[in-house]
């Protein structure tokens, strides 16, 4: 039958004991669920008893603090679940009986204190997991009988300590033990875990030490010693580890140096020792494989060595959120296999060696809130390159003249860039750009002509610029979709082409409180351009038509002058201007001086 089947667990008790009353037993049952908080409110208490014997999965729901012994017959069970089990405080003897069980988990059992020793009899099980036991502070002896078992996740328990039979696990190949906070130190039997290829250390908060025997996992492969908040450092027999591919080291904020002879681990492709706060040196000498290297908020690290260049399969470097990086060496240039580097946030970077335009295959750079006052002419060299970063670069005064060849340039940030004052005219070169962002660039005041040359450009964005006038070729950027010129509180007329542009949808002018005329050619825009529309693809952001002061009826009655000058004191001209459009639109013509008549007329009487 197969059948599938969720019980309240008084009711799969008492079935229990009644089955192995007639000698009987729940023959075909591979998986059981204990489960204390039901997903769903119905639980199917009139099952018969006659279907127990041959239900395959059956989920018990409610709470106990104990299990029968029977839980011992059930001879065909290979996967056991306790979720939710908060009541929980033991598991019977007979748990060891189970010898066809291959995996056993316990999620949220809180107040379950111990394991029974029996546990060393189920020879059959491959995967144990254990997360969120908080009273759980030690396991068996017998944990090391699991001469099978391939996985052990013990993740946010209160062990105080782990057996030394844990090294007779010779089949073990994956061990966590994240967040057992309570840890201390790990078992010098730990290296005799000869098939081991990931192991877990992360958030253990009181581990002080490695095990000497560490270097005695030849297998290992992955290594994460994340948030070990009292860590200084890893054994210098590290190398030895000749497996080793990736060695996480995040947040360990005592942690002071890295082993001399990394060089020698032969296999290492990444390499993370971000926020490790108090790492003041690296040494990463040619190590051959190492593709990845994340120093991200090394605070203390004041330069990176000249060996650096030897890193030759390097293809991510991330230095971001070094404060106090000061230089980069001149090798980095020799890093011809790297395609992102992140200087971002690096506050006292003022300087790029010129070895910069030697990396041919770089894709992405970002140098977002550097001291950078200036960018090297070799920046044109980057063929490959696609993204470019500069925001919050408040020193930077002037790009290179190189800049135009970037020839796969698709995104090009400069915002924030407070003192920047002019553009190259090779921004124009720039063919493959498609996102350009220079708003808050408050001294730039002009933007080259050969803007327009950029036919691929979809979004441009020149918001809170001190821009005074805009060149008339934005008229032939077809692509672009885009257009932000909010807070340009010096520009005082736009191109007359700008409404002539077939793929603009977005148009941003709000707060533009200079600004005295709108070109004619924006009748040509629909409707809906004429108004702020939240959620739709069309939006002309302006300063509010629905906010617009309109003069009362004593105001209008005085005619053309007095409508003239309230409309002058109570509102921005361009609130006026879009309404001047929105009645171009319905005659397509300039409209005669009584167009002020003409809105009172339509617009201000009651």
């Amino acid at each position: 039958m197969g059948s599938s089947i969720t019980i309240a667990m008084p009711t799969f008790f008492e079935s229990l004991e009644l089955i192995s009353e007639m000698n009987s037993g729940i023959q075909a049952l591979e998986f059981l669920t204990f489960s204390g908080f039901p997903h769903t409110r119905v639980v199917l208490d009139s099952v018969p008893r006659t279907d127990l014997p041959f239900a395959r999965s059956i989920r018990a729901v409610g709470h106990t603090t104990k299990l029968p012994e029977l839980l011992g017959n059930l001879a065909s069970l290979t996967t056991l679940n306790f979720y939710d089990m908060i009541a929980l405080e033991e598991l019977p003897e007979s748990l060891g009986q189970l010898v066809a069980l291959a995996r056993l988990y316990l999620r949220t059992c809180s107040t379950l204190k111990r394991l029974p020793e029996s546990l060393g009899g189920l020879t059959a099980l491959t995967e144990l997991y254990l997360q969120e036991c908080t009273s759980l502070k030690c396991l068996p002896e017998s944990l090391g009988k699991l001469t099978v078992l391939k996985s052990l996740t013990l993740r946010d328990c209160a062990l105080t300590r782990l057996p030394e039979s844990l090294g007779q696990l010779a089949m073990l190949t994956t061990l966590r033990l994240q967040e057992c906070s309570f840890l201390t130190c790990l078992p010098e039997s730990l290296g005799h875990l000869g098939m081991l290829n990931v192991l877990d250390l992360a958030k253990i908060n009181m581990l002080t030490r490695i095990p000497d025997s560490f270097d005695q996992l030849a297998a290992l492969k992955t290594l994460t010693i994340n948030q070990c908040r009292l860590l200084t450092g890893l054994p210098e027999m590290l190398h030895e580890l000749s497996a080793l591919t990736t060695l996480n080291v995040r947040t360990c904020v005592v942690f002071a140096k890295l082993p001399e002879s990394m060089d020698k681990m032969v296999a290492l492709t990444w390499l993370n020792v971000t926020s490790c706060r108090a790492l003041a040196r690296i040494s990463v000498n040619c190590i051959a494989s190492l593709t990845r290297l994340e120093l991200n908020g090394c605070v203390a690290l004041t330069e990176l060595p000249e060996t650096l260049g030897q890193l030759t399969a390097l293809t991510t470097l991330d230095v971001s959120k070094c404060n106090a990086l000061t230089r980069l060496p001149e090798s980095l240039g020799l890093l011809a296999a790297l395609t992102t580097l992140d200087l971002s946030w690096c506050g006292a970077l003022t300087w790029l060696p010129e070895s910069l335009g030697q990396l041919t295959a770089l894709k992405i750079i970002s140098m977002n809130c550097c001291a950078l006052t200036s960018i090297p002419q070799s920046l044109g060299q980057l063929t490959a390159l696609e993204e470019l970063n500069l925001s919050g670069s408040r020193a930077l005064r002037e790009l290179p003249i190189t800049l135009g060849q970037l020839v796969m340039l698709s995104k090009f940030i400069l915002h924030g860039c407070i003192v920047l004052s002019t553009l190259p005219k090779s921004l124009g070169q720039l063919t493959a750009l498609r996102f350009l962002d220079l708003s808050l660039c408050s001294y730039l005041t002009s933007i080259p002509e050969s803007v327009g040359q950029l036919k691929a450009l979809e979004t441009l964005n020149l918001s809170s610029c001190g821009l005074t006038r805009l060149p008339d070729s934005l008229g032939q950027l077809a692509a672009l979709h885009t257009l932000g010129l909010s807070h340009c509180n010096a520009l005082t007329a736009l191109p007359e082409q700008l409404g002539l542009l077939p793929a603009l949808r977005t148009l941003q002018i709000d707060h533009c409180t200079r600004l005295k005329r709108l070109p004619f050619s924006f009748v040509h825009f629909p409707d809906r351009m004429f108004h702020r529309v939240y959620g739709r693809e069309n939006v002309f952001m302006f300063d509010g038509l629905h906010a617009m002061t309109f003069p009362p009826a004593d105001v209008v009655r005085k005619g053309l002058s007095s409508i003239k000058a309230f409309l002058l004191a109570q509102n921005y001209p361009l609130k006026m201007m879009m309404l001047i459009m929105a009645a171009r639109r319905r005659r397509m013509s300039y409209l005669p001086a009584e167009l002020w008549v003409l809105i009172g007329d339509e617009f201000f009487c009651e």
